[in-house]
């Protein structure tokens, strides 16, 4: 029994290293790992799969190709379809959809080219990455290494028998175990400190949002004293300016703690994991589309945040899925600019794909626009009475993060109200 348990512990130490090689071989070859979650790259790459991308230089793609590509607070896996060389644009296309993307990508989003791919091992890779399963992994690690020890330990008495076994084992594997245990421990205990690592940085993020606010913005307690919109908060935009000058307004999503800077810095790269302080952090900032204009005078602005698991950024959207009355308690957000604030009204949400119709920018008042807000109702979860009202006329921003459907969730909201500085 004690050398079936010996196995056994051996096995699942090895399943567990196996399982992380994914991730760690990759990493040392200078290539990232993403696991596609939607289908837009079927049947090559079926959803689940992991992609290795590798960085490549712009005259190394050519056309058909498979490249990483950054769309806002995302990164999407198609193919090039055409490339536009004095630009440095590439036109690409999901090999499932039916037309090329919407929007050209620049040489500057490209993350890099996919080398490799491999079904299922996505799905693998993602789990392992998740605080869960890293926490997983450690437990079948330890439950492996106990199970692999038991009946190790004998009495002093017995050392002609543990000679005997030592031969035998030396005669009998190829591989010592305790090489197997130390590169499972280090592994783990890696994959830990990674954790430990995004955690501290959440923390940072956190800290840095939190000092920012109690420093430059003013709120009313609306549930304690009934306030107009525009006294429910002041910020000082041009202190915060002054912090960094890509700062473009700020965000205020009323009766929530979605309370952040909007940075612009004319792509969608610089702030995914950027902070205002120019700092690296993982929850990055709340960023405008680059190819919107930074006063918001587009017609069809695109507001980008991540979807933090402590629900900070723009974590408390996905509250608009799963809890019914959400949208009934927080209809409206704001935007408060260095020319003043505009309040919008939520008029449509729903889960869309990452390079869908839905990141069209900028527009203006014309039929294409409407068709565009018509498509918007068309796709809301929930049918509002507001949004029939919604005209081309009207100016509509669009706040965007993932979504844990495998999709991108994004919410609605046309302009119902401005006062001027």
């Amino acid at each position: 029994m004690e050398k079936l348990f010996k196995i056994l512990g051996n096995c699942i130490v090895i399943l567990v290293i196996v399982a992380c090689l994914p991730l760690v071989i990759p990493r040392a070859m200078g290539m990232q790992e993403y696991n596609v979650i939607t289908g837009s790259m079927t049947p090559e790459i079926p959803i689940g799969s992991i992609v290795y991308v590798k960085q490549v230089d712009f005259q190394d793609l050519s056309v058909g190709d498979v490249i990483a590509f950054d769309v806002g607070a995302t990164i999407v896996t198609h193919r090039i379809t055409d490339i536009d060389t004095d630009r440095r644009m590439f036109t690409t296309k999901g090999d499932a959809n039916p037309t090329n993307d919407f929007m050209p990508v620049s040489y500057a989003k490209v993350r890099g080219k996919v080398v490799a791919h491999y079904p299922f091992v996505g799905n693998l890779a993602a789990l392992i990455s998740e605080t869960t399963g890293k926490i997983a992994a450690f437990i079948i690690l330890v439950v492996g290494v106990l199970l692999s020890n038991i009946g190790e330990k004998k009495k002093k008495s017995d050392e002609i028998i543990l000679e005997e076994r030592s031969s035998s084992d030396k005669t009998q594997k190829g591989v010592n175990p305790t090489i197997i245990l130390i590169t499972g421990l280090v592994i783990v205990f890696g994959s830990i400190g990674g954790f430990i690592y995004i955690y501290m940085g959440y923390q940072k993020s956190n800290n840095l949002y939190d000092s920012l606010e109690q420093t430059y913005v003013t709120k009313t307690d609306n549930q304690v004293q009934q306030v107009p919109w525009q006294e429910m908060i002041d910020v000082d935009i041009s202190a915060l300016q002054s912090i960094n000058p890509d700062v473009a307004g700020w965000i205020y999503l009323e009766g929530t703690d979605i309370s952040y800077p909007i940075m612009y810095s004319g792509d969608d790269e610089r702030y995914l994991r950027t902070t205002i302080d120019k700092q690296y952090a993982t929850a990055g900032s709340i960023f405008l589309e680059g190819y919107n204009l930074k006063d918001f005078s587009d017609s069809h602005n695109i507001i980008y945040g991540h979807n933090m698991r402590n629900l900070s950024m723009f974590g408390k959207l996905r509250y608009y899925k799963s809890d019914e009355i959400f949208y009934d308690e927080h209809r409206y957000f704001q935007i408060i600019t260095p020319s003043g604030k505009m309040r919008f009204e939520i008029f449509s949400y729903f889960d869309t794909e990452p390079a869908s119709w839905v990141y069209t920018v900028p527009y203006y008042d014309n039929p294409e626009f409407q068709d565009y807000i018509n498509n918007l109702n068309k796709h809301s979860y929930r049918k509002p009475s507001v949004s029939s009202e919604v005209s081309s006329s009207d100016k509509i921003v669009t706040l965007s993060t993932c979504s844990a459907q495998e999709m991108r969730f994004t919410v609605h909201g046309y302009l119902v109200d401005k006062v001027e500085n």
